[in-house]
C-alpha cells in the first residue's frame, strides 16, 4: 500500500507548474526510452509516470504489451487518466513495490532521486525483472548545481545575517546528495546483469520568460521548501534566493536564460 505523501515527507506535485517546461523535461525521458532494447515486452511498468506522456508512448510503441503507469501523486495520476489510452494507472510508492508478475521493462524517469536506499532498491528491482528484462533509469545530477546549492545555503542562513529556515528535517533532506556517481551504480549492478550501459548528459536548457530559472526549480527541487515553510519564512527565503539565482543564471542579451542541467542515465538488461 502506498504511503501518504505528507507522512512520508514526499512533495505534493503541481502538474501545471511541472509542465511549464514540458518539452525540456520530456527530452531526456524520450532519449532514455530510445535506448530500451526489447523486441516484444509483455508487461511494462512506468514507475513515477507523472501525467503519463511516456507511458502512453510505450503503449503506442508496444501495442501488444500491458503498460502500467504508477505514481505516488494523485494529482499527476488524475491528469494522466484524463487522456484516453490503454495504459493502466495506479497509485503506489516504489519503496513498497513488489510486482506480482516479473516485468519485461521497468522504466523510471526522473523519480528515483527522490528515494533513498539505492543500494537495496536497485538490485531488488533488477531481481524482479523477467528473463531478458530491461531496467531504464534517468536521474538528475543537480545537487552540486548553483540552483540547488543556493537552496541549501539560504535555508541554512535565512539570508545574510538571518536564522535557519524551516524544520531540521527539511534542511537534512535538502542537504543529502540523492544520486551516487556513475561508477557506484556500475559496481552495484554489473554483477547482476548481462548488459549495463551508463552515461551522463549535460543539457543546456534554453528557458524563456521572467524568472525562468526560478520557475523551473519551483516545479521540482523547491517543492519541499514551498510546502514546509510558512508565509513569513517563504518571504525571507525568496528575498535571498531569487536575486542569488538570477545572478547565477542571468538572462542573455536575447532575453532567454541558459540553464545547464546534468543527468545520469542507466539501462540494465538482465
Amino acid at each position: 500500500m502506498a504511503r501518504d505523501q505528507h507522512e512520508a515527507g514526499d512533495p505534493t506535485w503541481d502538474p501545471d507548474q511541472y509542465h511549464r517546461f514540458t518539452g525540456h523535461r520530456l527530452r531526456p525521458a524520450q532519449e532514455l526510452l530510445a535506448r530500451v532494447d526489447h523486441a516484444a515486452p509483455r508487461l511494462i511498468h512506468d514507475v513515477g509516470c507523472g501525467t503519463g506522456e511516456m507511458a502512453r508512448l510505450m503503449a503506442e510503441r508496444w501495442p501488444e504489451a500491458r503498460v502500467i503507469g504508477s505514481d505516488l501523486s494523485a494529482e499527476m495520476l488524475e491528469q494522466a487518466a484524463a487522456v484516453p489510452s490503454t495504459v493502466e494507472w495506479r497509485r503506489l510508492d516504489v519503496r513498497d513495490w513488489d510486482p506480482p508478475e516479473p516485468p519485461d521493462v521497468v522504466y523510471a524517469n526522473a523519480m528515483l532521486h527522490w528515494v533513498d536506499g539505492h543500494d537495496d532498491l536497485f538490485p531488488r528491482v533488477v531481481g524482479s525483472l523477467a528473463d531478458r528484462g530491461v531496467l531504464a533509469i534517468q536521474m538528475p545530477l543537480s545537487w552540486g548545481e548553483p540552483s540547488h546549492r543556493l537552496i541549501r545555503e539560504v535555508l541554512a542562513t535565512g539570508g545574510e545575517g538571518g536564522r535557519p529556515l524551516g524544520p531540521d528535517g527539511l534542511r537534512t533532506r535538502i542537504n543529502r546528495c540523492p544520486v551516487h556517481e556513475a561508477a557506484w551504480y556500475h559496481d552495484l549492478l554489473a554483477p547482476l546483469v548481462r548488459r549495463l550501459d551508463i552515461w551522463e548528459t549535460r543539457y543546456l536548457q534554453v528557458l524563456e520568460g521572467p524568472d525562468a530559472a526560478l520557475e523551473w526549480v519551483k516545479g521540482t527541487a523547491l517543492l519541499p521548501v514551498l510546502e514546509q515553510l510558512d508565509d513569513a519564512e517563504l518571504e525571507r527565503f525568496f528575498a535571498a534566493y531569487r536575486p542569488a539565482l538570477a545572478k547565477a543564471y542571468p538572462p542573455r542579451p536575447s532575453g532567454v536564460t541558459l540553464f545547464p542541467f546534468p543527468r545520469l542515465f542507466l539501462v540494465a538488461a538482465r
